[in-house]
C-alpha cells in the first residue's frame, strides 16, 4: 500500500482530459488503429456529463500536425505519414474528434503536435489547467502506451494527481494495453474502472 492507493478525486481540483479519441485512429483503413475506442465512447460520454454536472471542465486533447509535416519533428523518422486521409493533419478528416462523441460548447478543445501534451511547446494543456486552477487529471483515451501514457507521465513529474480510467484506454495490442497500465498504475498515476470512477465522483453529489 502506497500514498498513492489512497488518492481521491477532489471536485473542485478535478478536470477530464480526453486524449485523441480522433477518427483517425478509429476508421477500418487508418495507419494506427485502436477500433476499441470506438466501443467505449458512451461511456466516455457518460464521464463527461456527470464531470460538467459536477462544474468540471472537460478536455478534449488531439494530435494534429501541419499538411507539410513541418511541426512532425523526429516522429516521421520514427513513423513516415502516409497519403492516407486518416493521417492526423489539419487538411485530412483523420484529425477530426470521433463519431459520436459528445461535445459540449462548455468543453475545451486542445491540439497537441507531439505524444505528450506537456511537452515543451506541444500545447496549452499546462497553461490552461494553470488558469482553470485543477491538479487532479482523469484520464482517458489513447494510445495507452504512447500519447495517453507519455502525457500521463508528464503530468505526474509536474505534480499533477492522475487517474486513468483503465478500461477507457486502448492501444495496439492486449499485451501491450496490460503492461502500459501495469507501469503507468506502478509509477505515474492510479489506476481506476470506469465504476470505481463514477462511484468516487458520486461522493459529491
Amino acid at each position: 500500500m502506497t500514498a498513492k492507493d489512497e488518492w481521491s478525486i477532489d471536485r473542485q481540483r478535478a478536470t477530464f482530459v480526453v486524449i485523441d479519441i480522433q477518427r483517425g485512429y478509429i476508421e477500418p483503413d487508418a495507419p494506427i488503429r485502436c477500433p476499441e475506442f470506438q466501443n467505449f465512447i458512451p461511456k466516455v460520454n457518460e464521464l463527461s456529463q456527470i464531470c460538467r454536472d459536477l462544474g468540471m471542465p472537460v478536455i478534449f486533447v488531439y494530435n494534429s500536425f501541419r499538411a507539410d509535416l513541418s511541426d512532425l519533428g523526429l516522429m516521421q523518422d520514427a513513423r513516415p505519414r502516409t497519403d492516407s486521409k486518416w493521417e492526423t493533419l489539419e487538411d485530412r478528416p483523420g484529425v477530426k474528434l470521433a463519431d459520436g462523441l459528445v461535445i459540449n460548447k462548455s468543453d475545451y478543445l486542445v491540439k497537441k503536435n507531439r505524444y505528450s501534451a506537456f511537452a515543451p511547446g506541444a500545447s496549452r494543456l499546462g497553461g490552461l489547467l494553470r488558469g482553470l486552477r485543477r491538479d487532479h487529471l482523469i484520464m482517458c483515451g489513447g494510445a495507452t502506451d504512447v500519447c495517453l501514457g507519455m502525457t500521463a507521465a508528464d503530468a505526474m513529474m509536474q505534480d499533477y494527481k492522475v487517474f486513468i480510467v483503465g478500461d477507457l484506454t486502448a492501444t495496439l495490442n492486449k499485451e501491450r494495453q496490460r503492461i502500459a497500465l501495469e507501469v503507468l498504475n506502478a509509477h505515474f498515476a492510479k489506476v481506476m474502472t470506469f465504476e470505481d470512477t463514477k462511484n468516487n465522483l458520486r461522493r459529491h453529489k
